[in-house]
């Protein structure tokens, strides 16, 4: 929590880590296909290699490449979410073994079950944003915002009210500023009143 990484892989594979985020992998990829093992959030920048494909294995779903640039991210309370910036990627959930081809721009999602949602195009860049060094909310529901921003920050969260959890709101905001200025903008928007003790934001 509170903290960002960013890997080189024995392949030559980058992966950069979102905050509170687990990745398991081999010092040395030894088998026909190279695989890693993800809980969280991570940017993938994948070393091209026909011959040894790469394997993103979440709880929900598994992405199969051989050389691209993707984000994948397990925090949502609906599943997991893979947004392809570039190249060609399959994704097959773990309750069903069809694969799933997603083009550049696109954003696919899997349930909690594993279940296959869908696949729409987005602007991939609202999804990358964090790896740059900005916050991005589109519409986005206040309980995802503020399990971001505790991520981020390392504070906790408690809810005064739960309908709160409910409301949207839309930013465009640099991480590294305070985390007071953020919520003051959020608070302008959708009309709720923060409070941070020690490391608790109080809504």
């Amino acid at each position: 929590r509170g903290g960002e990484y960013i890997l080189r892989l024995a392949d030559g594979t980058r992966v950069w880590l979102n905050s509170e985020t687990e990745l398991e992998y081999p010092v040395v990829f030894t088998k026909k296909q190279r695989q890693a093992f993800l809980k969280g959030e991570a940017y993938f920048e994948v070393a091209p290699d026909s011959l040894h494909p790469f394997i993103v294995k979440t709880k929900d779903m598994d992405v199969m490449v051989t050389g691209t640039e993707f984000n994948v991210n397990t925090y949502g309370i609906g599943g997991t979410q893979t947004t392809l910036v570039s190249g060609k990627v399959g994704i097959r959930g773990k309750s069903s073994g069809r694969e799933y081809m997603m083009e550049p721009s696109q954003l696919a999602e899997f349930d909690v079950n594993g279940e296959f949602k869908g696949i729409r195009n987005v602007n991939a860049g609202t999804y990358t944003a964090w790896k740059e060094g900005f916050f991005v909310f589109e519409n986005e529901g206040l309980e995802d915002i503020l399990n971001r921003l505790s991520r981020w920050y390392d504070v906790d969260v408690f809810y005064g009210s739960e309908k709160v959890k409910g409301y949207h709101f839309t930013g465009h905001m640099e991480k590294y500023e305070d985390v007071e200025i953020i919520l003051n903008a959020i608070s302008k928007m959708v009309g709720v009143h923060f409070t941070i003790k020690d490391r608790t934001i109080v809504i």
